[in-house]
C-alpha cells in the first residue's frame, strides 16, 4: 500500500479499538462507584504503526503485540480480515528503558573532548549514552542531549543538578562533573496520559571541551527533516555499552508502545522500531540516549528502550523521532 493509505487504515482500526475504551472511561467518570478498581485494558498490549511493504514504495499495517492474550488475537485477526496481506504482525514481549548498563568499552572512560556515545548520567544515576551535542537555541550555550531517565532520573531531577562523564556506574565522581541539567520533557506514566519523548538537556561548562556533529567511526552528520525516516531504511548508533552497531527500521509511527521504567510504565506514540543486523541486538542496555543515523549520516532517532531477546533473539530497539526531541528542548544543531 501507499504511505498515506496505510496512515489512514491506521487511524480506522485505532477508532475503532479505542473508541469502547473511551466509552468505558467516560462511564466510569460519570457513573462512579465507590471501591471500583480500575484495570488496565489490554488494549495497552498492541501498538499501531507503518510497517515495510512487498516492494519499494510499499508498506504494511505494523502491529505490534506485547502479550499474549486471546483477546489480542482475535484483534489480530479482525485486522487480516481487513488488511489482508497488507499486515505485518509481531510479538515484540514488555520493552524496557535502556538504562543499568551492564557491559563495558572505551566509551565508559573519561572522554575529553566529550563525543556522542560517551557514558553520561546524572549523579545519582548509574549510566547511559551521549546522544547529541547541540546548542540550545534561546539562551546559545552549548548543550549535551540524553534520555530523561539518563540526565533527570526520569523527571525526578531538579534542574542544576550535575551531570557527570563518565556516569556513576563507569566511575564518574564529583571531580567528573561537566554539566547542570537545563531541561527535561516529564514523562506520564500509565494513568496520565501518553509520551512521544524521553529526553532532557544539560548545559556544559565553558571548561569541557566538545566534538560536536560527528559520530566516531562513522563521521560527520547532519540532523534529518521530519520527512526522512520510513521503514527499510538501514541505520547505524554508537552506544555505550553494545559500542558501534547496525540496523534497520522495520517500523515508524508507532503508537501505545508500553514501556517500563524503575518508576512505572509508560505509554508512547509515534516511535521507531528498529531491528539489529546482522542477527544481533541493535542497543542493549546503557545505550539509551544513542543518536540513530541513517546511511546518508543523517540523524533520525534518539535509542530509549528496548527488548534484546524480541524477534528470535535478534533483539527489537525503540528509538524518539530525533526532529520532535530537537522542537521539544529548543535544540538547534551546532
Amino acid at each position: 500500500m501507499r504511505i498515506e493509505s496505510v496512515r489512514d487504515l491506521k487511524l480506522e482500526i485505532a477508532v475503532e479499538v479505542f473508541a469502547p475504551l473511551i466509552d468505558d472511561l467516560l462511564e466510569r467518570a460519570l457513573r462512579p462507584t465507590l471501591g471500583t478498581v480500575i484495570a488496565s485494558s489490554p488494549i495497552r498490549r498492541i501498538a499501531l504503526g507503518i510497517g515495510r511493504g512487498h516492494g519499494p514504495g510499499d508498506f504494511t499495517l505494523a502491529v505490534r503485540l506485547q502479550a499474549k492474550l486471546a483477546l489480542l488475537q482475535k484483534f489480530v485477526d479482525l485486522v487480516r480480515a481487513r488488511a489482508g496481506d497488507e499486515v505485518d504482525v509481531r510479538f515484540i514481549g514488555r520493552v524496557r528503558a535502556h538504562d543499568q548498563a551492564i557491559d563495558a568499552a572505551d566509551l565508559r572512560k573519561i572522554c575529553r573532548p566529550m563525543v556522542v556515545g560517551c557514558s553520561i548520567a546524572h549523579i545519582a544515576s548509574t549510566a547511559g549514552t551521549l546522544g547529541l551535542i547541540a546548542r540550545h537555541r534561546k539562551s546559545g550555550r552549548s548543550i549535551v542531549l540524553s534520555n530523561a531517565h539518563v540526565l533527570a532520573q526520569s523527571g525526578n531531577a531538579k534542574l542544576g543538578d550535575a551531570i557527570s562523564q563518565p556516569g556513576r556506574l563507569d566511575g564518574g565522581g564529583s571531580n567528573d562533573h561537566v554539566a547542570a541539567l537545563l531541561d527535561f520533557v516529564p514523562l506520564r506514566f500509565v494513568g496520565s496520559g501518553s509520551n512521544q519523548i524521553d529526553g532532557a538537556i544539560a548545559v556544559v561548562d565553558d571548561s569541557i571541551a566538545l566534538t560536536g556533529n560527528t559520530v566516531p567511526g562513522l563521521g560527520a552528520f547532519t540532523i534529518a527533516d521530519d520527512a526522512v525516516t520510513l521503514p527499510g531504511l538501514k541505520v547505524a548508533k554508537l552506544g555505550r555499552t553494545t559500542g558501534l552497531t547496525h540496523g534497520e527500521i522495520l517500523a515508524t509511527e508507532l503508537d501505545d508502545v508500553l514501556v517500563d521504567y524503575d518508576s512505572g510504565s509508560a505509554v508512547f506514540d509515534h516511535q521507531t522500531e528498529i531491528v539489529g543486523v546482522p542477527n544481533m541486538p541493535f542497543s542493549d542496555r546503557g545505550d539509551s540516549g544513542s543518536l540513530v543515523v541513517d546511511e546518508n549520516m543523517r540523524a533520525v532517532g534518539l535509542v530509549f528502550c528496548g527488548n534484546p531477546s524480541a524477534n528470535d533473539g535478534k533483539g527489537l530497539s525503540y528509538a524518539n523521532h530525533l526532529p520532535r526531541v530537537m522542537t521539544a528542548l529548543d535544540l538547534v544543531s551546532l
